[in-house]
Protein backbone atom coordinates (compact mmCIF):
# COMPACT_ATOMS: atom_id res chain seq x y z
CA UNK A 1 0.00 0.00 0.00
CA UNK A 2 3.06 2.67 0.95
CA UNK A 3 4.25 1.64 -2.96
CA UNK A 4 1.19 2.30 -4.14
CA UNK A 5 0.81 5.44 -2.58
CA UNK A 6 3.83 6.67 -3.53
CA UNK A 7 3.96 5.65 -7.29
CA UNK A 8 0.73 8.07 -7.18
CA UNK A 9 2.77 10.91 -5.92
CA UNK A 10 4.03 13.65 -8.00
CA UNK A 11 7.84 13.45 -8.10
CA UNK A 12 9.09 16.44 -5.96
CA UNK A 13 11.71 17.16 -8.79
CA UNK A 14 8.56 18.13 -11.13
CA UNK A 15 7.30 20.39 -8.45
CA UNK A 16 6.43 23.74 -8.72
CA UNK A 17 5.87 26.63 -6.24
CA UNK A 18 3.78 25.11 -2.76
CA UNK A 19 2.10 26.94 -0.26
CA UNK A 20 4.41 26.50 2.35
CA UNK A 21 7.87 27.22 0.41
CA UNK A 22 6.73 30.48 -0.61
CA UNK A 23 5.29 31.42 2.92
CA UNK A 24 9.12 30.56 3.80
CA UNK A 25 10.83 32.40 1.15
CA UNK A 26 8.67 35.21 1.85
CA UNK A 27 9.66 35.08 5.14
CA UNK A 28 13.45 34.64 5.04
CA UNK A 29 13.04 38.24 2.50
CA UNK A 30 11.96 40.41 5.32
CA UNK A 31 15.92 41.18 5.87
CA UNK A 32 16.54 42.07 2.11
CA UNK A 33 13.58 44.44 2.17
CA UNK A 34 15.22 46.01 4.88
CA UNK A 35 18.77 46.00 3.06
CA UNK A 36 16.49 47.62 0.24
CA UNK A 37 15.51 50.41 2.23
CA UNK A 38 18.45 51.35 4.33
CA UNK A 39 20.14 51.10 0.63
CA UNK A 40 18.13 54.50 -0.10
CA UNK A 41 16.69 56.14 2.22
CA UNK A 42 19.00 58.33 2.75
CA UNK A 43 18.57 59.74 -1.12
CA UNK A 44 15.64 62.45 -0.28
CA UNK A 45 16.31 63.70 2.73
CA UNK A 46 19.94 63.79 2.17
CA UNK A 47 20.10 67.50 1.72
CA UNK A 48 17.81 68.30 4.08
CA UNK A 49 19.98 66.71 6.46
CA UNK A 50 23.56 67.99 5.54
CA UNK A 51 22.33 71.73 4.26
CA UNK A 52 19.49 72.24 6.59
CA UNK A 53 17.08 73.37 4.00
CA UNK A 54 14.43 73.18 6.47
CA UNK A 55 15.69 75.87 7.75
CA UNK A 56 18.10 77.23 10.30
CA UNK A 57 19.28 73.96 12.74
CA UNK A 58 17.79 74.17 16.29
CA UNK A 59 16.98 70.89 18.09
CA UNK A 60 13.93 69.09 18.88
CA UNK A 61 13.68 67.44 22.35
CA UNK A 62 17.55 67.77 22.52
CA UNK A 63 18.29 66.32 18.86
CA UNK A 64 19.25 68.65 16.13
CA UNK A 65 16.76 69.45 13.10
CA UNK A 66 19.90 68.47 10.60
CA UNK A 67 23.62 67.71 10.85
CA UNK A 68 25.72 69.89 8.68
CA UNK A 69 27.86 68.52 6.47
CA UNK A 70 29.86 68.15 2.42
CA UNK A 71 28.94 66.13 -0.25
CA UNK A 72 31.99 64.09 0.34
CA UNK A 73 31.33 62.93 3.83
CA UNK A 74 27.74 62.61 2.96
CA UNK A 75 28.54 60.01 0.15
CA UNK A 76 31.23 58.06 2.55
CA UNK A 77 27.95 58.31 5.11
CA UNK A 78 25.62 56.73 2.36
CA UNK A 79 28.38 54.44 1.18
CA UNK A 80 29.50 52.80 4.81
CA UNK A 81 26.25 51.01 4.88
CA UNK A 82 28.18 48.88 1.63
CA UNK A 83 31.41 48.45 3.79
CA UNK A 84 28.88 47.22 6.68
CA UNK A 85 27.39 44.54 4.21
CA UNK A 86 30.23 43.81 2.83
CA UNK A 87 31.71 43.07 6.45
CA UNK A 88 28.43 40.90 7.27
CA UNK A 89 28.87 38.93 3.75
CA UNK A 90 32.36 37.76 4.56
CA UNK A 91 31.26 37.26 8.41
CA UNK A 92 28.07 35.40 7.79
CA UNK A 93 29.79 32.23 6.02
CA UNK A 94 31.36 30.59 9.16
CA UNK A 95 27.55 31.26 10.71
CA UNK A 96 25.53 30.05 8.07
CA UNK A 97 27.83 26.93 7.61
CA UNK A 98 27.81 26.35 11.63
CA UNK A 99 24.95 27.22 13.16
CA UNK A 100 22.67 26.88 9.89
CA UNK A 101 20.76 29.52 7.08
CA UNK A 102 17.81 30.72 9.37
CA UNK A 103 19.52 30.95 12.63
CA UNK A 104 21.67 33.78 10.44
CA UNK A 105 18.31 34.92 9.43
CA UNK A 106 16.44 35.19 12.50
CA UNK A 107 19.49 36.57 14.74
CA UNK A 108 20.85 39.32 11.99
CA UNK A 109 17.55 41.12 12.90
CA UNK A 110 18.46 42.01 16.45
CA UNK A 111 21.48 43.81 15.08
CA UNK A 112 19.71 45.36 12.59
CA UNK A 113 17.17 46.83 15.47
CA UNK A 114 20.29 48.06 17.54
CA UNK A 115 21.41 49.91 14.27
CA UNK A 116 18.10 51.60 14.13
CA UNK A 117 18.46 53.09 17.63
CA UNK A 118 21.79 54.81 16.07
CA UNK A 119 20.07 55.85 12.72
CA UNK A 120 17.22 57.18 14.24
CA UNK A 121 19.32 59.80 16.99
CA UNK A 122 22.10 60.73 15.59
CA UNK A 123 23.64 63.96 16.82
CA UNK A 124 26.20 63.81 14.67
CA UNK A 125 27.78 62.30 11.65
CA UNK A 126 29.71 59.69 12.67
CA UNK A 127 26.36 58.33 14.68
CA UNK A 128 25.26 57.87 11.06
CA UNK A 129 27.95 56.52 10.00
CA UNK A 130 28.32 53.63 12.87
CA UNK A 131 24.41 53.26 12.51
CA UNK A 132 24.74 52.85 9.00
CA UNK A 133 27.27 50.39 9.04
CA UNK A 134 25.98 47.91 11.79
CA UNK A 135 22.78 48.16 9.69
CA UNK A 136 25.36 47.27 6.78
CA UNK A 137 26.67 44.28 8.46
CA UNK A 138 23.06 42.89 9.67
CA UNK A 139 21.14 43.00 6.26
CA UNK A 140 24.43 42.08 4.48
CA UNK A 141 24.77 38.72 6.40
CA UNK A 142 20.93 37.77 5.65
CA UNK A 143 20.64 39.18 2.40
CA UNK A 144 23.79 37.05 1.39
CA UNK A 145 22.26 34.07 3.03
CA UNK A 146 19.03 34.73 1.66
CA UNK A 147 20.07 33.88 -1.59
CA UNK A 148 21.31 30.74 -0.67
CA UNK A 149 17.94 29.52 1.82
CA UNK A 150 15.97 30.61 -1.54
CA UNK A 151 17.64 27.85 -4.04
CA UNK A 152 18.04 25.36 -1.14
CA UNK A 153 14.51 25.02 -0.08
CA UNK A 154 13.26 25.56 -3.34
CA UNK A 155 12.18 22.91 -5.52
CA UNK A 156 14.29 22.74 -8.93
CA UNK A 157 11.44 24.18 -11.25
CA UNK A 158 9.87 26.93 -8.71
CA UNK A 159 14.23 28.00 -8.71
CA UNK A 160 13.18 29.58 -11.87
CA UNK A 161 10.79 32.28 -9.80
CA UNK A 162 11.59 31.64 -6.45
CA UNK A 163 15.68 32.56 -7.13
CA UNK A 164 14.58 35.51 -8.34
CA UNK A 165 13.21 36.89 -4.88
CA UNK A 166 16.22 38.12 -3.68
CA UNK A 167 16.32 41.05 -6.30
CA UNK A 168 12.76 41.68 -5.66
CA UNK A 169 12.59 42.18 -1.82
CA UNK A 170 15.09 44.71 -2.10
CA UNK A 171 13.49 46.32 -4.90
CA UNK A 172 10.48 46.61 -2.72
CA UNK A 173 12.17 47.90 0.06
CA UNK A 174 13.80 50.62 -1.96
CA UNK A 175 10.09 51.50 -3.56
CA UNK A 176 8.81 51.76 0.05
CA UNK A 177 11.69 53.80 1.32
CA UNK A 178 11.52 56.16 -1.34
CA UNK A 179 7.66 56.75 -1.57
CA UNK A 180 7.34 56.56 2.33
CA UNK A 181 10.31 59.43 2.12
CA UNK A 182 8.09 61.61 0.50
CA UNK A 183 5.93 62.74 3.12
CA UNK A 184 8.46 62.32 5.97
CA UNK A 185 11.54 64.58 4.67
CA UNK A 186 11.25 67.77 7.44
CA UNK A 187 12.66 67.24 10.71
CA UNK A 188 12.14 65.07 12.84
CA UNK A 189 10.42 63.05 10.52
CA UNK A 190 13.93 62.03 8.71
CA UNK A 191 14.52 60.45 11.83
CA UNK A 192 11.64 58.73 12.31
CA UNK A 193 11.70 57.67 8.19
CA UNK A 194 15.25 56.23 9.36
CA UNK A 195 14.08 53.49 12.34
CA UNK A 196 10.81 51.85 10.12
CA UNK A 197 12.86 49.28 8.93
CA UNK A 198 12.76 47.92 12.69
CA UNK A 199 9.84 46.78 11.77
CA UNK A 200 10.77 44.42 9.21
CA UNK A 201 13.07 43.12 11.19
CA UNK A 202 10.73 42.44 14.16
CA UNK A 203 8.03 40.62 11.59
CA UNK A 204 10.60 38.20 10.17
CA UNK A 205 12.23 37.10 13.74
CA UNK A 206 8.27 36.02 13.92
CA UNK A 207 7.48 34.65 10.80
CA UNK A 208 10.97 32.54 10.69
CA UNK A 209 10.49 30.63 13.66
CA UNK A 210 7.59 29.32 11.89
CA UNK A 211 10.07 27.88 8.82
CA UNK A 212 11.74 25.10 8.22
CA UNK A 213 15.66 24.73 8.29
CA UNK A 214 17.39 24.16 4.47
CA UNK A 215 17.33 20.41 3.74
CA UNK A 216 20.71 21.18 2.25
CA UNK A 217 22.35 22.27 5.30
CA UNK A 218 21.13 19.50 7.42
CA UNK A 219 22.39 17.04 5.61
CA UNK A 220 25.53 18.82 5.61
CA UNK A 221 25.95 18.21 9.26
CA UNK A 222 24.89 14.35 8.76
CA UNK A 223 20.93 14.73 10.19
CA UNK A 224 19.83 13.27 7.26
CA UNK A 225 16.44 12.39 9.05
CA UNK A 226 15.78 16.07 10.14
CA UNK A 227 16.88 16.64 6.23
CA UNK A 228 13.62 14.71 4.37
CA UNK A 229 11.48 15.86 7.14
CA UNK A 230 11.93 19.19 6.25
CA UNK A 231 11.84 18.20 2.50
CA UNK A 232 9.06 16.95 3.05
CA UNK A 233 7.00 19.60 4.42
CA UNK A 234 8.53 22.00 1.75
CA UNK A 235 7.20 19.70 -0.90
CA UNK A 236 3.49 18.93 0.77
CA UNK A 237 2.75 15.28 -0.18
CA UNK A 238 4.72 15.08 -3.24
CA UNK A 239 7.63 12.35 -3.66
CA UNK A 240 11.00 13.40 -2.06
CA UNK A 241 12.76 10.10 -2.84
CA UNK A 242 14.85 11.08 -5.67
CA UNK A 243 15.11 15.03 -4.83
CA UNK A 244 16.36 13.68 -1.48
CA UNK A 245 18.81 11.34 -2.64
CA UNK A 246 20.20 14.45 -5.15
CA UNK A 247 20.58 16.74 -1.70
CA UNK A 248 23.00 13.70 0.04
CA UNK A 249 24.76 13.01 -3.03
CA UNK A 250 25.00 17.19 -3.69
CA UNK A 251 26.84 17.51 -0.21
CA UNK A 252 28.99 14.71 -0.48
CA UNK A 253 29.54 14.11 -3.97
CA UNK A 254 33.54 14.24 -4.86
CA UNK A 255 34.44 15.79 -1.87
CA UNK A 256 36.34 12.55 -0.35
CA UNK A 257 35.38 13.97 2.94
CA UNK A 258 32.54 13.56 5.05
CA UNK A 259 29.27 15.54 4.97
CA UNK A 260 30.40 18.06 7.16
CA UNK A 261 33.25 19.53 4.73
CA UNK A 262 32.44 23.21 3.88
CA UNK A 263 34.88 24.87 2.14
CA UNK A 264 36.17 28.46 3.06
CA UNK A 265 36.89 32.04 1.56
CA UNK A 266 40.13 30.92 1.50
CA UNK A 267 40.07 27.21 -0.14
CA UNK A 268 38.09 28.49 -3.15
CA UNK A 269 40.08 31.53 -4.05
CA UNK A 270 43.04 29.83 -3.33
CA UNK A 271 42.17 26.34 -5.20
CA UNK A 272 42.20 24.11 -2.68
CA UNK A 273 38.41 22.80 -3.00
CA UNK A 274 38.09 18.91 -3.71
CA UNK A 275 37.19 20.38 -7.59
CA UNK A 276 38.18 22.94 -9.74
CA UNK A 277 35.85 25.62 -9.20
CA UNK A 278 37.80 28.17 -10.38
CA UNK A 279 34.97 28.71 -13.49
CA UNK A 280 32.35 29.16 -11.01
CA UNK A 281 34.23 31.62 -9.26
CA UNK A 282 35.30 33.83 -12.15
CA UNK A 283 31.34 33.64 -12.97
CA UNK A 284 30.04 34.60 -9.14
CA UNK A 285 32.33 37.66 -9.25
CA UNK A 286 32.34 38.85 -12.33
CA UNK A 287 28.34 38.69 -12.63
CA UNK A 288 28.35 40.79 -9.27
CA UNK A 289 30.94 43.16 -10.81
CA UNK A 290 29.12 43.71 -13.79
CA UNK A 291 25.79 44.36 -12.00
CA UNK A 292 27.28 47.00 -10.38
CA UNK A 293 29.76 48.76 -13.16
CA UNK A 294 26.51 48.69 -15.22
CA UNK A 295 25.37 51.56 -13.45
CA UNK A 296 22.68 50.66 -11.62
CA UNK A 297 23.79 52.25 -8.10
CA UNK A 298 24.35 55.47 -9.52
CA UNK A 299 20.55 55.94 -10.39
CA UNK A 300 19.33 54.05 -6.49
CA UNK A 301 21.90 56.92 -4.87
CA UNK A 302 21.33 59.74 -6.73
CA UNK A 303 18.22 58.98 -9.09
CA UNK A 304 16.91 62.59 -7.24
CA UNK A 305 20.36 64.50 -8.45
CA UNK A 306 20.26 62.43 -11.87
CA UNK A 307 17.11 64.01 -12.75
CA UNK A 308 18.23 67.50 -11.91
CA UNK A 309 20.90 67.57 -13.80
CA UNK A 310 18.54 66.36 -16.41
CA UNK A 311 15.79 68.52 -15.73
CA UNK A 312 17.24 71.98 -13.38
CA UNK A 313 14.60 72.83 -11.41
CA UNK A 314 14.31 76.86 -11.99
CA UNK A 315 12.50 78.97 -9.13
CA UNK A 316 12.58 78.80 -5.28
CA UNK A 317 12.18 75.32 -3.96
CA UNK A 318 9.79 74.12 -1.31
CA UNK A 319 11.51 71.65 1.39
CA UNK A 320 8.07 71.27 2.64
CA UNK A 321 7.07 69.45 -0.80
CA UNK A 322 8.70 66.86 -3.06
CA UNK A 323 10.22 67.96 -5.54
CA UNK A 324 9.47 66.92 -9.20
CA UNK A 325 13.00 65.43 -9.15
CA UNK A 326 11.86 63.60 -6.12
CA UNK A 327 8.37 62.12 -7.52
CA UNK A 328 10.18 61.11 -10.75
CA UNK A 329 12.34 59.05 -8.26
CA UNK A 330 9.66 57.44 -6.43
CA UNK A 331 8.20 56.77 -9.50
CA UNK A 332 10.66 55.30 -11.13
CA UNK A 333 10.65 52.46 -8.13
CA UNK A 334 7.46 52.28 -8.49
CA UNK A 335 7.62 51.18 -12.46
CA UNK A 336 10.62 48.62 -11.53
CA UNK A 337 8.77 46.78 -8.70
CA UNK A 338 6.42 45.95 -11.43
CA UNK A 339 8.43 45.32 -14.00
CA UNK A 340 10.14 42.88 -11.73
CA UNK A 341 6.68 40.91 -10.91
CA UNK A 342 7.40 40.59 -14.82
CA UNK A 343 10.66 39.07 -14.96
CA UNK A 344 9.84 36.99 -12.34
CA UNK A 345 7.17 35.47 -15.11
CA UNK A 346 9.75 35.60 -17.82
CA UNK A 347 12.07 34.03 -16.11
CA UNK A 348 9.91 30.95 -16.69
CA UNK A 349 10.41 31.07 -20.32
CA UNK A 350 13.40 32.21 -20.74
CA UNK A 351 17.26 30.75 -19.62
CA UNK A 352 19.30 33.11 -17.38
CA UNK A 353 22.24 33.62 -20.31
CA UNK A 354 19.65 34.68 -22.92
CA UNK A 355 18.07 37.32 -20.28
CA UNK A 356 21.85 38.40 -19.18
CA UNK A 357 22.98 38.97 -22.86
CA UNK A 358 19.95 40.78 -23.64
CA UNK A 359 19.65 43.19 -20.87
CA UNK A 360 22.84 44.34 -20.49
CA UNK A 361 22.79 45.33 -24.23
CA UNK A 362 20.19 47.11 -23.80
CA UNK A 363 21.13 48.59 -20.93
CA UNK A 364 24.03 50.08 -22.99
CA UNK A 365 21.99 51.01 -25.85
CA UNK A 366 19.92 53.39 -22.94
CA UNK A 367 22.71 54.43 -21.50
CA UNK A 368 23.61 56.32 -24.71
CA UNK A 369 20.02 57.27 -24.86
CA UNK A 370 20.66 59.48 -21.29
CA UNK A 371 23.74 60.72 -22.29
CA UNK A 372 22.46 62.11 -25.52
CA UNK A 373 19.37 63.95 -24.28
CA UNK A 374 21.26 65.13 -20.85
CA UNK A 375 24.22 66.57 -23.30
CA UNK A 376 21.68 67.88 -26.16
CA UNK A 377 19.32 69.18 -23.26
CA UNK A 378 16.56 66.93 -23.96
CA UNK A 379 14.88 65.76 -21.01
CA UNK A 380 12.43 63.58 -22.48
CA UNK A 381 15.00 61.22 -24.12
CA UNK A 382 17.00 61.49 -21.17
CA UNK A 383 14.40 60.84 -18.64
CA UNK A 384 12.97 58.03 -21.34
CA UNK A 385 16.35 56.22 -21.21
CA UNK A 386 16.66 56.44 -17.14
CA UNK A 387 13.29 54.48 -17.44
CA UNK A 388 14.41 51.81 -19.52
CA UNK A 389 17.41 51.10 -18.58
CA UNK A 390 16.52 50.87 -14.66
CA UNK A 391 13.57 48.49 -16.23
CA UNK A 392 15.75 46.03 -18.11
CA UNK A 393 18.19 46.04 -15.20
CA UNK A 394 15.62 43.84 -13.13
CA UNK A 395 15.44 41.19 -16.03
CA UNK A 396 19.12 40.12 -15.93
CA UNK A 397 21.71 41.87 -13.56
CA UNK A 398 19.27 42.54 -11.29
CA UNK A 399 18.31 38.88 -9.81
CA UNK A 400 20.75 36.64 -11.52
CA UNK A 401 23.73 37.44 -9.56
CA UNK A 402 22.24 35.49 -6.80
CA UNK A 403 20.66 32.53 -8.63
CA UNK A 404 23.38 31.87 -11.45
CA UNK A 405 25.97 31.41 -8.57
CA UNK A 406 23.72 28.87 -6.57
CA UNK A 407 22.70 26.68 -9.57
CA UNK A 408 26.55 25.85 -10.69
CA UNK A 409 28.23 25.29 -7.05
CA UNK A 410 28.52 22.32 -4.97
CA UNK A 411 27.17 22.51 -1.91
CA UNK A 412 29.83 22.50 0.27
CA UNK A 413 31.26 26.02 -1.45
CA UNK A 414 28.06 27.58 -2.06
CA UNK A 415 28.24 29.83 1.35
CA UNK A 416 32.01 30.93 0.36
CA UNK A 417 31.64 31.82 -3.57
CA UNK A 418 28.71 33.64 -2.40
CA UNK A 419 30.52 35.39 0.73
CA UNK A 420 32.72 36.62 -2.10
CA UNK A 421 29.98 37.12 -4.96
CA UNK A 422 28.04 39.71 -2.00
CA UNK A 423 31.47 41.15 -1.06
CA UNK A 424 32.04 42.21 -4.42
CA UNK A 425 28.41 43.48 -4.72
CA UNK A 426 29.05 45.41 -1.77
CA UNK A 427 32.58 46.98 -2.72
CA UNK A 428 30.44 47.91 -5.91
CA UNK A 429 28.03 49.64 -4.05
CA UNK A 430 30.15 51.91 -1.69
CA UNK A 431 32.94 52.90 -4.46
CA UNK A 432 29.99 53.90 -6.74
CA UNK A 433 28.43 56.21 -3.64
CA UNK A 434 31.38 57.76 -2.97
CA UNK A 435 32.79 58.77 -6.60
CA UNK A 436 29.40 58.77 -8.75
CA UNK A 437 28.96 62.77 -7.90
CA UNK A 438 32.87 63.66 -8.55
CA UNK A 439 32.26 61.52 -12.13
CA UNK A 440 29.27 63.71 -12.71
CA UNK A 441 30.49 67.06 -11.46
CA UNK A 442 33.91 66.06 -14.19
CA UNK A 443 32.00 64.35 -17.17
CA UNK A 444 28.64 65.71 -16.68
CA UNK A 445 26.45 64.42 -19.24
CA UNK A 446 29.08 62.01 -20.75
CA UNK A 447 28.77 60.27 -17.98
CA UNK A 448 26.21 57.45 -18.70
CA UNK A 449 28.77 56.76 -21.64
CA UNK A 450 30.92 54.93 -19.53
CA UNK A 451 28.31 52.99 -18.44
CA UNK A 452 27.35 52.26 -21.85
CA UNK A 453 31.00 50.78 -22.62
CA UNK A 454 31.13 48.63 -19.66
CA UNK A 455 28.23 47.09 -20.23
CA UNK A 456 28.85 46.50 -23.70
CA UNK A 457 32.01 44.88 -22.24
CA UNK A 458 29.70 42.45 -19.89
CA UNK A 459 27.70 41.26 -22.85
CA UNK A 460 31.08 40.15 -24.38
CA UNK A 461 32.49 38.23 -21.22
CA UNK A 462 28.71 36.57 -20.51
CA UNK A 463 29.12 35.26 -24.36
CA UNK A 464 32.19 33.40 -23.48
CA UNK A 465 31.76 32.51 -20.75
CA UNK A 466 28.24 32.20 -18.61
CA UNK A 467 26.78 28.54 -19.19
CA UNK A 468 23.22 28.10 -18.99
CA UNK A 469 21.95 26.94 -15.70
CA UNK A 470 18.11 27.20 -16.13
CA UNK A 471 16.56 24.00 -15.66
CA UNK A 472 19.70 22.13 -14.58
CA UNK A 473 20.59 20.10 -12.08
CA UNK A 474 23.43 21.37 -9.67
CA UNK A 475 24.97 18.17 -9.91
CA UNK A 476 25.21 17.93 -13.83
CA UNK A 477 26.44 21.75 -13.74
CA UNK A 478 28.79 20.83 -11.23
CA UNK A 479 30.48 17.69 -13.12
CA UNK A 480 30.31 19.72 -16.08
CA UNK A 481 31.96 23.14 -15.25
CA UNK A 482 34.12 22.09 -12.56
CA UNK A 483 37.39 21.41 -15.28
CA UNK A 484 38.96 25.05 -14.67
CA UNK A 485 37.63 28.66 -16.69
CA UNK A 486 36.76 27.72 -20.32
CA UNK A 487 34.71 28.82 -22.91
CA UNK A 488 30.98 27.78 -22.53
CA UNK A 489 30.81 27.51 -26.37
CA UNK A 490 32.42 24.73 -26.71
CA UNK A 491 29.56 21.47 -27.20
CA UNK A 492 30.79 19.68 -24.29
CA UNK A 493 30.19 22.62 -21.69
CA UNK A 494 26.15 22.06 -22.24
CA UNK A 495 24.05 20.85 -19.93
CA UNK A 496 20.58 19.43 -21.13
CA UNK A 497 17.80 20.67 -19.10
CA UNK A 498 16.01 18.49 -16.85
CA UNK A 499 12.26 19.58 -17.58
CA UNK A 500 10.57 17.87 -20.54
CA UNK A 501 8.14 21.43 -20.57
CA UNK A 502 5.95 19.15 -22.95
CA UNK A 503 3.75 17.32 -19.82
CA UNK A 504 5.51 19.34 -17.32
CA UNK A 505 7.52 16.26 -16.08
CA UNK A 506 10.73 15.92 -15.06
CA UNK A 507 12.63 13.91 -17.81
CA UNK A 508 13.37 10.20 -16.93
CA UNK A 509 16.38 10.23 -19.01
CA UNK A 510 17.21 12.95 -16.62
CA UNK A 511 16.95 11.04 -13.65
CA UNK A 512 18.93 8.40 -15.07
CA UNK A 513 21.61 10.83 -15.84
CA UNK A 514 21.60 12.07 -12.74
CA UNK A 515 21.72 8.66 -10.36
CA UNK A 516 24.45 7.19 -12.86
CA UNK A 517 27.79 6.71 -12.10
CA UNK A 518 29.20 7.26 -15.01
CA UNK A 519 28.17 10.77 -16.69
CA UNK A 520 27.27 10.43 -20.60
CA UNK A 521 27.32 13.79 -21.59
CA UNK A 522 25.58 12.48 -25.24
CA UNK A 523 23.06 10.84 -23.80
CA UNK A 524 22.29 13.43 -21.04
Amino acid sequence: MQKLSTENKVNSLALGITKYQLFCVLAASLPSISYGWNLVVTNLPGDIIIKCLAGQKHNINGLPSCIPSTDTVWGAAVGSYALGALIGAISCTWFSNRYGRRFVLIYSNFIGIAATVLMALPVNIAMVVVGRVIAGIAQGAANGTFSSYTVEIASPRARNSLACMTQMAVSIGIMLALVVSLGMLKPPLWRVLFSLTSFFCLLSVILLHFCVESPKWLAMQSKSDKAQIALQRLRQGADVTDEFKQVIEATQRGTGLDANYTASVADVVLGKTPENLRHQLLVAVMIMFFQQASGISAVSFYSTTLFNTISTPTGKVDVSKPTFSQILSAVLILVATVVNIIAVVVANYLGRRTLMLTSHALMAIFSVFISVGSVLSIPSLAITGVFLYFSVFFFGPGPLPWVVPNEMTPTYAISAVMALNNSVGYLGIFVVGLIFSPIVSVMHGYTFLLFAGLNALAFVFFFFFLPETKDRLVTDMVKTHSVGIHSVLHPKYKVKAYVNRNNSQTSSTALECESADNFDLAKC
